[in-house]
């Protein structure tokens, strides 16, 4: 069924705001692990990198701990693509469940990483992936938001449309800037925040990853009853 441009825009306007809110989410995340064990886990090309040099150099304590980081993001990807059925991105129920779980694997991430185990990688990496597979198209755009390669290309690519004369959206502009600078905040409050409570700063991820889920898990009812509304139109 064909959406409505009134649809388009209420999500949209969820979009642009959730969005560079994830993307600051999964950059607070990643800095933080990655200050205590040098391993990204919002990403794995880096990790992927780790296992040829690290299987090279015969180190085996981090060819594990890279190991665990692509296999877990790998499987927080696979469940959400599970639990939610679909690539494209619109309301469902279970985005909630998403968020309470990836809400409980930053909390396991942060009880490890306060006892310097390394478990903490995988486990925050199990959250990213989940995250990172909850949309991966809207309105033919790709939607990443745990890593920058895709947004920076893909803004890369808006600019010299652009500089050929061309017409672009620039709804697409704005939103690809916006989870880009969102990832770079989150950064930016990561290194802060951890710099002053280590380990707990992690603990405030989880609560943001629980509170929303259950948020959204209780309001779904009025955003799809909005939805079905504006589709309607």
């Amino acid at each position: 069924m064909p959406f409505s441009a009134s649809h388009h825009r209420q999500l949209d306007r969820w979009l642009f705001v959730g969005g560079p809110l994830l993307a600051l989410l999964a950059g607070y995340v990643n800095v933080i692990l990655l200050m205590s064990f040098s391993v990204p886990v919002s990403h794995v090309t880096g990790s992927v990198a780790h296992l040829g040099l690290d299987g090279a150099h015969h180190d085996a304590a981090h060819l594990r701990l890279a190991a665990s980081m692509v296999l877990a993001f790998l499987i927080g990807a696979a469940i959400t693509g599970y639990w939610t059925d679909g690539q494209m991105f619109q309301h469902r129920r279970r985005y909630g469940l998403v968020f309470v779980v990836q809400g409980l694997m930053f909390g396991l991430a942060a009880h490890w990483l306060a006892e310097e185990s390394p478990w903490a990688v995988p486990a925050a990496a199990l959250g990213c992936g989940m995250q990172n597979a909850l949309a991966s198209s809207y309105r033919g755009m790709n939607l990443r938001t745990t890593h920058m390669t895709g947004i920076v290309t893909d803004i890369g690519v808006l600019l010299g449309l652009r500089a050929r004369g061309q017409q672009i959206q620039w709804w697409r502009l704005a939103l690809l800037s916006l989870i880009f600078g969102g990832y770079l905040l989150g950064t930016v409050m990561g290194v802060l925040v951890a710099d002053r409570w280590r380990a707990l700063a992690l603990y405030l991820s989880a609560w943001t990853c629980l509170i929303g889920g259950i948020s959204y898990l209780l309001l779904f009812p009025r955003i799809r009853g909005a939805d079905a509304t504006t589709t309607s139109v």
